[in-house]
């Protein structure tokens, strides 16, 4: 799992379309009201809390932004530099986690529209994020905590960058991108009505309104922030952030600290071959624990099975086989069960579903691995079977 804190997905592989399903409506003759109501907007204050993550050294972000990330190094101060490197340490190298997605993910839950406002946020965080806490749903106890003892270096750092001129260099750069993004996002994103669709599966309400922040330094993430939004780049194609939305919002899709769901699943997180899984797959694309890896591919399964039935789905087998090294078998097999025991058409809620499939033994560990073949095929299965024999 990337952090207990943020749940992230890189949705950036497999962006062709697929012809709709049986069941899919086709949103151009759509005659009800939608359900769903669409927000797309930019968000500066959250693109300087990305600036930060990735100039403090996060592995992935240093292939898509190394001119910005060496550029602004030279330009800071070395007292900023010793933050940024004391930020790293804490939530990288300790925490195994990312330290952009995991920073705005706090930051959400305050004001973010301006660089005035994250540097208000990281000043006070009693004042503008303790309140709004509860939005923080993906949160255990004792992560603001964790998280919050970083902001006087993230404090330090905005400062240097306001000083180092970012906030204009930002808006040179960077605002006509984003502007067209926000314009073709919207144009993408208002036909589809998924709201409905994920609280059908989700066997709960949801809030009819889906918030899109359109922003610069994202790659090769979407970000889930505090409550029914999310961020996503503006070089994206469409149909790209419209899976992101039908992504998100399923986190978490099951209680996270259910202490009975976990020992039910210990047979599969303790088997041979998933555990190869969690401990042998690229660290940088996080997900570096079993219950990460679960909650991932649980809603992986279930974005699958909305984009189907919407019409903008990846055909379910090249997208597990490939998708951040293989790695995602559970959420081939997941999906496998929900189509076979009818749940994507009858709907119900997710994690009853997913009790009743593990007390039916669907979920056993050889089970999981026959419905990850039937979706994905031999070669991907057994490639984590190979790769535990290398590393022993």
């Amino acid at each position: 799992m990337l952090t207990r804190s943020v749940l992230t997905a890189c949705l950036l592989g497999a962006s062709c379309l697929v012809a709709p399903t049986a069941c899919a409506e086709d949103p151009a003759t759509r005659t009800e009201a939608l359900q769903t109501q669409w927000s797309v907007r930019g968000a500066a204050g959250l693109d300087a809390i990305l600036f930060v993550g990735m100039l403090s050294g996060d592995v992935l972000q240093s292939h898509y932004y190394p001119e910005e990330i060496a550029e602004f190094r030279s330009r800071l101060p070395q007292a900023a530099l010793d933050a940024l490197a004391r930020i790293d340490q804490r939530m990288r190298v300790e925490a195994g986690g990312l330290a952009g997605p995991s920073l705005v993910y706090l930051f959400s839950a305050a004001p973010f529209e301006t660089m005035d406002d994250v540097i208000a946020t990281a000043r006070d965080p009693e004042q503008f994020v303790r309140p709004n806490i509860d939005q923080l749903i993906s949160w255990h106890d004792g992560d603001y905590e964790e998280k919050v003892v970083n902001l006087p270096d993230v404090l330090l750092v905005l400062e240097a960058l306001r000083e180092a001129e970012f906030e204009a260099w930002y808006a040179e750069n960077y605002t006509a991108e984003i502007e067209a993004g926000v314009a073709a996002t919207r144009a993408a994103v208002t036909p589809y009505d998924i709201i409905p669709e994920q609280a059908r599966l989700l066997g709960r309400a949801l809030d009819p309104m889906i918030e899109i922040r359109i922003v610069a330094f994202s790659l090769p993430y979407g970000i889930r922030i505090a409550g029914q939004r999310f961020m996503a780049h503006y070089s994206y194609p469409a149909d790209i952030q419209l899976r992101v939305a039908a992504h998100e919002i399923f986190h978490p899709p099951f209680n996270l600290a259910d202490e009975g769901l976990r020992a039910s699943l210990a047979p599969l997180a303790q088997d041979p071959w998933m555990r190869s899984i969690v401990e042998n797959h690229d660290p940088a694309r996080g997900y570096n624990s079993f219950e990460g890896l679960m909650n991932e591919g649980s809603t992986q399964a279930l974005d699958q099975i909305v984009s189907e039935r919407l019409g903008f789905a990846r055909e379910p087998g090249p997208r597990w086989g490939d998708h951040d090294g293989g790695m995602h078998m559970l959420a081939a097999a997941l999906y496998h069960a929900m189509k076979e025991d009818g749940f994507d058409v009858s709907g119900g809620r997710y994690e009853d579903w997913l009790r009743s499939a593990i007390a039916r033994g669907m979920l056993a560990p050889d089970e999981v691995r026959r419905r990850a073949r039937a979706i994905v095929g031999d070669a991907p299965v057994q490639y984590w079977y190979d790769v535990m024999e290398t590393v022993e």
